[in-house]
């Protein structure tokens, strides 16, 4: 049996990294891609593609990376994919494609992300990723947000000679993968060098463009795309919410991850104080988590979830890094009531201690609480219960259907109620992940232009 060692990337230790906000896994070298890529059986009927989200031919790109076939590989990585460096970097692998992995049955998996992550970086720096600006067909799109979903159905369109313009509601481009994925996670050029290929594409991007009526878009373009996420974050409903000190995930994460970053590597971020809570057990958690224990002020931050560990739903090396980092996690937890201070401010978290239960549809067991009580000092709390779709655009517009969640309702082609409208990523299929909005963005973005080839469009 081949049993080869996964080719383990060089880490910044985590005493080092968890006073820095900059990037601390630098990525495969040439040597160490081809040598993890040559660990691939190459499988025929290959369980690793099928369970990508989009498919990769992921043993011709292993191949091709391990015969040194760079420009290969990346032209195998991009039938599929629009973001390959960034999903490279932040797709949960070990439920994904490396889930599927041979090797992983007794053994560790190849290391696909890792691998696709350096042949797209290495084609940003060779410059295989410009395209010249494709011929206009005539036709005009415009994609609502600039978050994956929209970020992949512009370049599909534009590189297809539509004119596109993205309406993007804050003063910033990338949607989560901005506010939301620490830069320690996923570096920042990559995200600037995409927006700078749209540009170079056409694409125009506007902000501070906050849109709920599609009447007058429906008029001035020949299709719109609805790539506006799932901003809203889950709140809690118990006494103290409203405490300042108390923080929904979005809004501490925004807040952190948009300061600016100075020469050490170090985001400020005032509002957060030295004892910080994290209510929640996802990859939202996780990143809260590490952005605290990131701030010069922080001395103790607490992870706080109501089943146990083996039911988190966070990636395990989010899970595995947050603890090399000082987080503690408290399980069998749960947070029933803030406490204010004489200042008014945050001073206490008073949790239920909690026992499993049956399994939920989840099929986790059901988190049950006791009467039993902790209490923990804290002046900071984060709620990361994850996020729900905004109702305001499906309202505002009679006629296009959503769910009950306030979720596009869409056909096999990402079309809604409305012929010319797409919706997809979170706006569509509620929280998930940037891989699955990248296919929402790619797939509408190919039936418009096989609707425009048919003159539908």
């Amino acid at each position: 049996m081949y049993e080869r060692s996964r080719t383990e990337m060089a880490v910044v230790p985590a005493e080092e990294r968890k006073n820095d906000f900059r990037p601390f896994m630098p990525g495969y070298t040439r040597q160490e891609a081809v040598a993890e890529a040559s660990r691939c059986f190459n499988c025929v009927n290959a369980r690793c593609r099928k369970a990508c989200p989009v498919h990769n031919e992921i043993p011709y790109i292993m191949e091709a990376v391990a015969k040194e076939d760079f420009a290969l590989a990346y032209q195998y990585l991009c039938e599929n994919t629009v973001l390959p460096a960034i999903c490279g970097t932040v797709c949960p692998h070990e439920d994904q494609c490396e889930g599927g992995c041979i090797h992983g049955i007794g053994g560790e998996a190849v290391a696909i992300g890792s691998v696709e992550r350096f042949v797209a970086e290495w084609a940003e720096k060779e410059g295989l990723t410009k395209d010249g600006r494709p011929r206009p067909n005539g036709k005009t799109a415009v994609c609502v947000g600039a978050g994956p979903a929209s970020i992949s159905c512009a370049e599909v369109l534009a590189k297809n000679g539509w004119k596109v313009t993205i309406l993007e509601k804050e003063d910033f481009f990338g949607g989560v993968l901005t506010w939301g994925i620490p830069s320690y996670r996923l570096d920042r050029a990559a995200i600037q060098a995409k927006k700078d290929l749209l540009e170079s594409l056409g694409v125009e991007i506007r902000y501070g463009q906050k849109i709920t009526d599609l009447s007058s878009l429906r008029k001035s373009y020949d299709a719109v795309f609805l790539g506006v996420g799932a901003p809203i974050s889950n709140a809690m409903n118990i006494p103290g919410e409203d405490i300042p000190g108390v923080y929904a995930a979005s809004e501490y994460l925004s807040s952190i991850n948009l300061a600016p970053m100075d020469e050490q590597g170090r985001r400020h971020f005032d509002g957060s104080g030295k004892r910080v809570l994290v209510a929640g057990g996802g990859n939202v958690a996780m990143d809260a988590a590490r952005d605290a224990i990131r701030l010069p002020q922080t001395e103790k931050v607490y992870i706080v979830y109501r089943r146990t560990e083996a039911e988190m739903p966070a990636c395990e090396a989010e899970l595995e890094d947050a603890k090399e980092e000082g987080v503690e996690f408290l399980t069998l937890r749960n947070p029933v009531e803030f406490v204010a201070g004489e200042d008014g401010r945050l001073c206490k978290a008073i949790c239920a201690v909690m026992k499993l239960g049956e399994p939920d549809d989840s099929g986790r067991r059901r988190p049950v609480e006791t009467e039993e009580r902790v209490v923990l000092d804290v002046d900071t709390a984060v709620l990361a219960l994850g996020f729900s779709n905004d109702p305001s655009i499906a309202r505002a517009n009679d006629g296009l259907e959503a769910d009950k969640w306030g979720c596009f309702t869409v056909d096999e082609n990402f079309r809604t109620s409305y012929g010319n409208v797409y919706a997809g990523g979170d706006a569509q299929s509620g929280a998930s992940t940037v891989v699955r909005a990248m296919k929402a963005g790619i797939a509408a973005a190919r039936n418009m232009e096989y609707r425009r080839i048919i003159g539908e469009l």
